[in-house]
């Protein structure tokens, strides 16, 4: 499993949910808009990093479910970029040819 690791943000051992607030972690939990996913207004948010653009320089923050969503979408980025390196396919384009399935990217037969 990849290891995420977002700048004083401190995550549940059994999910990739950051650390609810009124528990004994170090999230420093606030209310204000989600920069993420949701963009909700007058919800609790962690600081998730600094925020620079040529007419803007800001703090970014995120709710609890979109901080966990982006988690989610690294690993699974990761995941990918480790399958690549690996050279290994994960067969999601099949053909059927001669009345055997092959996998169109790897050209491997599949056995189903």
């Amino acid at each position: 499993m990849v290891h995420v690791a977002l700048r004083g943000v401190e995550f549940s051992g059994a999910s990739d949910w950051p650390v609810p607030e009124g528990s004994d972690s170090g999230n420093e939990w606030k209310t204000g808009r989600c920069w993420l996913y949701c963009r909700r207004e007058d919800v609790s948010v962690l600081w998730i990093g600094p925020i620079r653009t040529p007419y803007l320089d800001g703090e970014m923050y995120g709710c609890g479910q979109c901080v966990a969503e982006l988690v989610h979408t690294v690993r699974e980025e990761q995941r990918r970029a480790d399958l690549r390196l690996r050279r290994l396919c994960e067969h999601r384009d099949l053909e059927k040819r001669e009345g055997k399935t092959f996998c169109t990217d790897c050209h491997r037969q599949i056995y189903l």
